[in-house]
């Protein structure tokens, strides 16, 4: 009788301690969030090759991926199911493109950060021209990243202020979107609908910019290391970059934690000091892996 008792209690023991570890994977799965791997650009057996991608700009309309890749010069394309479609180095004129956008029109606009000028790109007319804007009191502006929106307006984000500005049609600046008092300077925006989001990374804040030059809000950012980009989901939560970490750290609308997931390391999974990230026509996320030499594409 008492070696039964004893067996019953070692069962119940180690029926508790395999309870407490299902019940800490499941938490750990959970945790992770609902993103699974689909693909990759390139994929790895397409023999497609860049060296460095810096950027990626999604065409909603077309369904089109362009990954931005500053060690060859080269804008390459994919369709939808991320097949490649074609290589665009614009007659060689392409020099460590940094960042692009495309209006609906079909004209380009690159961030160049061989001249750090920046490059204005009619494929239909095959003309390239070098630009290189500056403010009213004509400091010139250092390009780090370029948007256009739906009116396809031109907004760039200025490396040496970190502030975000919008051009005209002559490329004066008509608008300059800057922080508070401990503003350190914008590393990545995006255009949302009449609002502007942008990531002050060395502040660990997130500003919203409506139609005015003052911010309307203004989140603060808690247990990042080095965040690079931003992104804002259709429920209003924020996705962030952090570089260092490697990983996507998701916060609530107030800047409340929620959840991360990914982590540093070279596997499918895991990100090598990413670069970018946003999502396509199909709210899938897109993560530019520099590291990696790659670009990630997740999938509810």
């Amino acid at each position: 009788m008492k070696d039964t008792g004893m067996k019953i209690k070692l069962s119940v023991k180690i029926y508790f301690v395999v309870l407490v570890l299902i019940s800490s994977l499941c938490g750990s799965v959970s945790a992770a969030g609902p993103w699974n791997y689909l693909r990759q650009l390139p994929a790895a057996d397409s023999g497609v090759k860049i060296t460095l991608p810096s950027a990626l700009f999604i065409d909603a309309v077309a369904q089109r991926y362009y990954v931005v890749d500053a060690g060859l010069g080269q804008l390459v394309s994919f369709d939808k199911d991320g097949k490649f479609l074609a290589a665009f180095n614009a007659g060689g004129e392409l020099k460590t493109p940094l960042s692009m956008a495309r209006t609906s029109t079909g004209v380009l606009w690159v961030v160049n950060r061989g001249d750090n000028k920046l490059l204005y790109i009619n494929p239909r007319q095959q003309k390239v021209q070098h630009y290189q804007p500056s403010y009213p009191d004509g400091t010139v502006i250092r390009p780090a990243k370029v948007a256009v929106d739906a009116k396809n307006r031109l907004f760039v984000l200025d490396q040496r202020r970190g502030a975000i500005l919008r051009l005209d049609d002559d490329l004066r600046v008509v608008r300059n979107y800057s922080g508070d008092e401990s503003f350190r300077g914008f590393v990545d925006f995006k255009l949302k609908g009449h609002d502007i989001w942008a990531l002050d990374g060395l502040a660990r804040k997130i500003y919203r910019f409506g139609d005015g030059n003052q911010f309307e809000q203004r989140i603060a950012l808690t247990g990042l290391q080095f965040p690079v980009a931003l992104e804002v989901d259709t429920a209003g939560q924020f996705y962030v970059l952090d570089r260092h970490a490697g990983t996507v750290e998701v916060f609530g609308p107030q800047g409340e934690k929620r959840f991360d997931f990914l982590g540093k390391g070279k596997r499918h999974g895991q990100l090598w000091y990413p670069k970018d990230l946003l999502f396509d026509w199909d709210q899938r996320l897109c993560i530019v892996d520099e590291g990696n030499v790659r670009v990630d594409i997740l999938t509810r």
